[in-house]
């Protein structure tokens, strides 16, 4: 079997694009505000709705996306999207605007879902470990892209604009993805007993992937709070210097296939990620660590936990206990992962309301720890 790279690329790019709805509200934020009176938190949930609907139905829509097909399941995902972007450039008031971001994650969570599926069976086996490690970045690259996209573009196009394009490039990803991914034939299988099958050998891997989660959104969500807080930063510094430290996990990502291709298997790299990457953040908070070592100390950190979800979705095809459990197993995969990026920030904040910054890392280190040791079981089998 060869290796398909263009249709990897393709795909690749339509992830991208799908987590670039993500990324597409906050800069549009304040203006939102203005023309549609959202108060502060309203405008939050518009962005975190979208991973709430992953939390809830992500394992319903691994199995639902296996029983369809994944190609078909993809341009479903990317018509929705479409629709809810176009729902959103028309809304009036807030119960619009949230109605359609819900929307929008139940595209985003087909994409999410079938995307590394459609990866691994165009993929030789022997590039399974990069082509999903690769897709392990299209999470943080849409993200950024989406948001620098918009920023670039808001002081001169207002927000229904922003979304209007956003319905065009998004009608361009499915024609692309009707014309390259042709629909596969829709498996026979009990869906109820092959889902309970693929819950019993996936759940370490679930589990230290929600860790990941919820550690990297901890981090990413209260570290300018942090930086701003004690070590006397501003705001919009702390923000930016963030948004860049997030970026290497991107890197560590790449690194991830790079390692994998080499032998080291996919479980001890992920509980090495979230061991390093956790007790490095953890050097970082001390007081006595000057401000420029601390942000590269958390740049080093965020790119050693990006080996995570690389080598989480290149465990996949090793823990289903057959192709067809791919589906539902990515898709627990995504619920577990929204899931910890719903827990994460509010755990953190809690904890460091009650003990203070100086023992968050005690809190990390022991997420950490029940991670690394669930991916080492998952090394084991």
């Amino acid at each position: 079997m060869t290796t398909s790279w263009g249709r990897i690329a393709l795909l690749y790019a339509i992830g991208v694009v799908a987590a670039g709805q993500l990324g597409i509200v906050p800069p549009l934020v304040p203006a939102l505000q203005r023309d549609l009176g959202l108060s502060l938190a309203t405008a939050g949930m518009t962005v975190s709705i979208v991973t709430l609907v992953g939390a809830v139905l992500g394992l319903p829509a691994g199995s639902w996306c296996e029983r369809i097909g994944h190609g078909r399941a993809l341009s479903i995902g990317i018509l929705i999207m479409g629709a809810a972007a176009a729902l959103c450039a028309a809304a009036d008031d807030a119960g619009t605007l949230l109605a359609a971001r819900g929307l929008a994650g139940i595209g985003y969570l087909l994409v999410v879902v079938a995307g590394p599926s459609l990866m691994a069976a165009i993929a030789a086996p022997r590039h399974h470990a990069f082509t999903l490690s690769l897709w392990g970045t299209f999470v943080p690259a849409g993200i950024a892209l989406g948001g620098l996209a918009t920023a670039g573009f808001a002081d001169r196009a207002d927000w229904r604009t922003m979304f209007a394009v956003d319905v065009v490039l998004l009608a361009v990803a499915l024609i692309i993805a009707l014309l390259t991914v042709p629909p596969a034939r829709p498996p026979r299988h009990d869906g109820a007993r092959l889902s309970i099958g693929a819950l019993a050998s996936a759940a370490p891997l679930s589990v230290a992937f929600f860790c990941f989660a919820l550690l990297f959104l901890a981090l990413a969500g209260l570290l300018p709070a942090y930086l701003v807080e004690r070590r006397g930063l501003a705001m919009a510094e702390a923000g930016r210097i963030v948004a860049v430290a997030t970026a290497f996990g991107i890197a560590g990502s790449l690194l991830a296939g790079w390692l994998m291709r080499r032998g080291i298997s996919a479980g001890r790299l992920a509980a090495l990620g979230l061991i390093a990457s956790t007790l490095g953040a953890a050097l970082c908070f001390a007081a006595a660590m000057p401000v420029p070592l601390a942000v590269a100390g958390f740049a080093i950190s965020f790119a050693l936990g990006g080996l995570v979800p690389a080598a989480a979705f290149a465990s996949v095809p090793l823990v289903a206990v057959s192709a067809r459990a791919i589906g539902p197993i990515n898709g627990l995969l995504a619920q577990a992962g929204s899931l910890g990026s719903l827990a994460g920030p509010p755990l953190l904040a809690l904890w460091v309301e009650g003990a203070g910054w100086a023992s968050a890392p005690l809190l990390l280190i022991a997420i950490a720890a029940v991670g690394a040791a669930c991916a080492l079981a998952v090394g084991r089998r």
